[in-house]
């Protein structure tokens, strides 16, 4: 019978996991276990014909490491490919034989995750994964498992690819969530639902590895069916604990198929274990599911939704081509905000429309800007955009960080991968670079898709035009935009050759750029930025602008005119306006905000 058929009225069991068990069962091998097919095959068939005794009828082949990272040669990872489709006929034909049963027995060419992805290039990994498909096809396998997947990019050109070979091939795919419901590639269950829903080329899909059975049915119970093909559940028994290197997995199995049991009465249709699941995982689960059917499933209406994003009036005016004014703070480096409270609520009344604070810049420490933009935005009714560098928190704190900022309402971000960490520090202070910037904002964008669809995030990032060659930078540029960028913050420009490069750098992207405008209050300021701060130019020309010893009314009167005339002369390239607040005079910038909404 094909499994298509099989599955409309059985609950399927397969094996377990291959890799552990075989690492319990030989602790003296140093193999990875996809190599013993080629040195130990006698080993693979025997564990195998464990998992066929204990119930299994579903058998996925010793294939899933047979990959360019751990066989970079092909001839022999093509080999380890084939020879482990062998073993899987020559382990059922042996259960066959010893127990004179004829029912349906299912073989699954296994296909894992290939490594390295994003280093190799998605054409090399779709290039190794057909290599290995075409020996499958070739010892007759009409089941294909792609396990362990991160997310969907692949899956309907690989499902097509063997759908044309042998259209009667059942095509399924399982993919790895952690306890908190996400793949590596920071996709979650509901967004994994909607892609697989759109490649009918997939007969079924569903979950492996990842997590223990208990967590595994929690996402379960959580999982929205958008059609009625059968769902693969296929959880590790625990979390293991490390011991002179090697995992070790409690022996849980009565608790292991408790919840097993549930997930088929949730709508699972094939369940069966991963890593640190033995025979008698598998042997429990057969006599707890003899007689079990499939349940019906609810069917979810599956709506493509657009994004709903916040309708700030900076999110407005930078969609419809007015430009917004966005003013930075610095959070203070003590408890006192008197200052920043003061000055948000006077921006407020001159209809500044975002006001954005620094995340310690220069490496030093500053009040949390999350908290503190949450606490403004309460308090005095006027739109934040944090700041969030990557330097100071690793993959954890920055989902969670995201997390608690949205619960305070907060919609706006500027990412950047951060200044380092000073070099007289560095004994004492250790910078964190899980990500960067642009690997920040694809985890931003799949959060938007799930977590945020019905009030997404908009978030931006620096950008720092200065280099010898501009297309590095416009490659960066696109590629954040790829990412769901969304505009861009510059360094404050000074001069026209600033302006020249910053128009060179739009028309090439195309992107929504914010010019950054810092005026400079006195002769000591302007030289200072000048010689001191790298990475913002200042010319000759603007710093004799200043004289020592003029009054502060008078350098204050010089910051407006060079302000207003750099805003104008970039007013084609600007699609909004950045101002950094020097000392906190707010005044001096709602001043300069004033003459331009006269004048331009």
């Amino acid at each position: 019978m094909k499994l298509q058929e099989y599955l409309k009225q059985n609950i399927l069991l397969t094996d377990g996991a291959t890799g552990t068990y075989y690492n319990e069962k030989y602790p003296e091998s140093n193999l990875i276990v996809e190599q013993a097919n080629l040195i130990h095959p006698e080993q693979i068939v025997e564990l195998q014909l464990q998992y066929l005794r204990a119930g299994s009828r579903l058998l996925r082949t010793n294939s899933f490491a047979a990959n360019s990272k751990f066989f970079p040669e092909q001839d022999l990872r093509l080999q380890t490919v084939r020879k482990s489709y062998q073993i899987a006929k020559k382990a059922v034909c042996k259960y066959r034989e010893e127990s004179g049963s004829e029912e349906d027995i299912y073989i699954a060419a296994d296909l894992g995750t290939v490594f390295d992805g994003e280093i190799i290039g998605s054409e090399r990994v779709l290039e190794e994964y057909r290599e290995n498909i075409d020996v499958f096809l070739q010892e007759g396998a009409d089941v294909f498992l792609f396990e362990t997947q991160a997310d969907t990019s692949l899956l309907q050109e690989l499902a097509s690819y063997i759908k044309l070979k042998r259209p009667d091939a059942f095509v399924a795919a399982t993919f790895s969530l952690d306890k908190t419901g996400y793949t590596k590639a920071g996709i979650g269950l509901l967004r994994l639902s909607k892609q697989i829903h759109n490649i009918p080329e997939l007969d079924a899909y569903g979950l492996n590895c990842g997590m223990d059975a208990l967590h595994m049915l929690s996402h379960v119970k959580q999982l929205h069916f958008y059609d009625n093909r059968p769902v693969f559940t296929v959880p590790n028994s625990g979390y293991p604990y490390m011991l002179r290197g090697r995992p070790i997995y409690a022996k849980n199995e009565s608790y292991f198929v408790e919840h097993v049991k549930h997930m088929i009465h949730a709508g699972v249709n094939v369940v069966g274990g991963c890593c640190g699941t033995t025979p008698n995982h598998i042997r429990k689960l057969h006599e707890a599911i003899l007689g079990e059917a499939p349940v019906e499933k609810f069917i979810s209406e599956y709506v493509p939704g657009e994004e709903h994003r916040t309708m700030s009036s900076f999110w407005k005016k930078l969609k419809t081509g007015e430009k917004p004014f966005i003013v930075e703070l610095d959070p203070p480096f003590d408890t006192d905000i008197d200052k920043v409270m003061s000055g948000s609520k006077t921006l407020k009344e001159h209809d500044v429309d975002l006001l954005t604070l620094s995340d310690s810049p220069m490496g030093r420490t500053r009040m949390d800007s999350l908290q503190l933009a949450g606490k403004i935005q309460r308090e005095v009714g006027i739109q934040v955009m944090p700041h969030m560098t990557c330097r100071d928190r690793n993959l954890i704190a920055l989902r969670g960080n995201m997390l608690g900022s949205y619960m305070n309402d907060i919609r706006h971000y500027l990412i950047v991968t951060g200044d380092p960490v000073p070099v007289q520090d560095r004994s004492t202070v250790t910078a964190v670079f899980d990500y960067n910037s642009i690997h920040f904002m694809h985890l931003i964008r799949e959060m938007n898709q799930e977590l945020f669809v019905k009030d997404t995030v908009v978030y931006g990032g620096a950008l720092n035009y200065h280099g010898k060659n501009p297309d590095p930078i416009v490659k960066r540029m696109k590629q954040k935009m790829e990412e769901g960028c969304a505009y861009f913050l510059t360094q404050p420009v000074y001069s026209e050759e600033d302006i020249e490069r910053l128009r060179y750098l739009k028309k090439e992207t195309n992107a929504k750029i914010c010019c950054g405008i810092m005026p400079l209050v006195s002769y000591r300021n302007a030289t200072f930025i000048a010689n001191e701060m790298p990475g913002i130019r200042v010319p000759a020309e603007v710093v004799d602008a200043y004289d020592i010893n003029m009054t502060r009314e008078e350098a204050e009167e010089v910051a407006v005119r060079l302000s207003l005339d750099v805003a104008k002369r970039m007013q084609d390239v600007a699609d909004g306006y950045y101002f950094m607040t020097p000392f906190n005079r707010v005044s001096l910038i709602c001043k300069i905000i004033d003459r331009i909404r006269e004048e331009l």
